[in-house]
């Protein structure tokens, strides 16, 4: 880590979710601010990052998303930024969003949660999570359809972030026993903090896990559900671990992939037994319900 902040600017033509998505994770970017003038301009994208950007990294993926998903990019422009806390100013610019039945918001929204609405409380920090993201709605809007209201449920939220999905389901259904990691400390204090502001710490149990390896996944399985709002390739190393982690009869909602990956993703854990029940496409993305047969 490093004192200084970067930022990497480029335009952008085609696809720029995804595009963003891509270098995003190329320049360990903490925000991104994509917007353009008019439609057949292209997008103007400024990545925030404390850590200083890889050139080879983010050279590489911009020639995938041309050679793969016909998406253009200018050459990057790098150089450090002065000393703003830029997730804060990011964070602050965030509007409240209605999610289903749910109102997330931050602390510098001093609005009341609407009628009708159940609030998260909800402060990203450092973590990966403000609820924004289309892959996150889809996990929300799944997680109403299948998590009961009343029955103790044993869940997992695997790369938690900020935690969102494990206080959606704490809210759902107050009876679940709620087993949330990442593999990020940061992440870990930062969902930690937010279930405390949601009054839901002694549903969910937070703790650091690569994955379902750590002693707080194992001790905990098997699940009745399994959230893993991740990315295409951890989703699909880790499909064996997911099957094994799930009670018969149980099911997983997996995100954080798009459209492109969704069938080798919903392949991958067939291969491993799960049964493919619904896609959710939201814009570019998609999210997937599988579940684990019955014996």
């Amino acid at each position: 880590m490093t004192d200084t902040v970067w930022q990497i600017r480029l335009n952008v033509t085609g696809n720029h979710d995804l595009a963003g998505e891509m270098l995003m994770a190329a320049t360990d970017g903490e925000t991104i601010s994509v917007t353009r003038d008019h439609d057949d301009q292209p997008w103007d994208m400024i990545i925030i990052t404390r850590q200083q950007p890889d050139h080879s990294r983010l050279s590489v993926a911009i020639d995938d998303l041309e050679e793969h998903f016909a998406i253009t990019a200018s050459p990057p422009a790098i150089s450090p930024v002065p000393d703003i806390d830029w997730l804060q100013k990011n964070w602050m610019d965030l509007k409240p969003l209605e999610i289903g039945r749910f109102w997330v918001y931050g602390s510098h929204v001093s609005d009341p949660v609407p009628k009708g609405k159940t609030g998260i409380h909800l402060d990203a920090g450092l973590a990966f999570g403000s609820g924004n993201h289309a892959t996150t709605h889809g996990c929300i809007l799944f997680l109403e359809q299948v998590l009961p209201p009343e029955t103790p449920y044993a869940v997992a939220d695997i790369g938690a972030g900020s935690g969102i999905l494990a206080i959606a389901a704490a809210k759902i259904n107050p009876a679940c026993h709620i087993v949330a990691v990442d593999n990020d400390p940061v992440a870990v204090t930062v969902m930690q903090e937010n279930c405390q502001r949601n009054a839901v710490d002694h549903v969910i149990s937070c703790g650091l896990s690569d994955g379902y390896q750590a002693d707080v996944i194992k001790a905990k399985v098997p699940f009745d559900l399994i959230l893993a709002n991740i990315l295409p390739s951890p989703l699909i190393a880790m499909a064996k671990d997911a099957a094994a982690a799930l009670k018969p009869g149980g099911k997983v909602i997996l995100s954080g992939l798009n459209l492109a990956h969704a069938d080798e993703v919903i392949r991958a854990h067939q291969q491993v037994g799960l049964v493919h029940l619904e896609s959710m496409p939201i814009g570019d993305w998609m999210t997937l319900l599988m579940e684990k047969p019955n014996a």
